[in-house]
């Protein structure tokens, strides 16, 4: 009786032994790099505009949400400090939270600012990995933070403050595009255009299109004739 009770005891803990190594080995499968993500880039976007999320261990299967509307064009840097994600038509409108999924794990700590409207779907081409070592050059969005004068008539000249400005192909007053007089990465020299309206101002770069928080106000009878 003694001899099985003690051979009762030694299964047991042999079991309980192997459930416990098996569990471990399960978690070294599953366990990787610890994902983060420190920021996003720009952070006051419309739909079809193309932000950047950085961190660390963003490297795998990924995706973004932006509130609860998926973004079909999604890539990841191999070397994982960073994810390139397009804003979805049917994104809210507003400050609106951005969830990274890396492998199953999810990320919500990101806020963006995302404005009435839409631009045509920025392109997202995966990083070349034709060398290991290569260094992929991330092109981010402009973004507009002020303006000045707010206020003008028809070929008045306006200075644009804002970042990532360099490179500016257009920039329109309420929809008319204007001529651009001076162009850097922190301002941009616009002239207020004929048939210009009273609205936002845009301006479009290789990063995509940046629209200003502000509206400037177009004066005279030129404002929308």
């Amino acid at each position: 009786m003694k001899r099985r009770m003690w051979y009762v005891g030694v299964v047991a803990v042999l079991v309980v032994t192997s459930s416990i190594l098996a569990s471990s080995a399960g978690a070294r499968t599953l366990v990787g790099p610890e994902a983060s993500v420190t920021g996003i880039t720009p952070t006051h976007v419309v739909a079809g505009q193309r932000v950047t999320i950085y961190g660390s261990g963003l490297a795998g299967k990924t995706s973004v949400m932006f509130g609860s509307v998926p973004s079909r064009s999604v890539i990841a840097d191999p070397g994982g400090t960073w994810i390139r994600a397009v804003v979805p038509t049917g994104a809210p409108v507003g400050k609106v939270p951005v969830t990274v999924s890396v492998g199953g794990a999810s990320m919500s700590n990101l806020v963006l600012q995302i404005g009435a409207g839409s631009v045509p779907a920025a392109a997202n081409r995966p990083p070349s990995t034709t060398s290991p070592n290569s260094h992929v050059k991330v092109v981010v969005a402009p973004r507009i933070i002020g303006f000045s004068p707010i206020m003008g008539q028809v070929g008045a000249r306006v200075r644009i403050m804002g970042a990532n400005l360099n490179g500016a192909q257009w920039l329109k007053f309420g929809g008319v595009r204007a001529q651009i007089m001076h162009s850097s990465a922190s301002s941009i020299i616009a002239v207020v255009p004929k048939r210009a309206h009273t609205g936002k101002i845009n301006v479009h770069t290789r990063g995509g299109t940046g629209v200003s928080t502000g509206v400037f106000r177009v004066l005279g009878p030129s404002a929308g004739a």
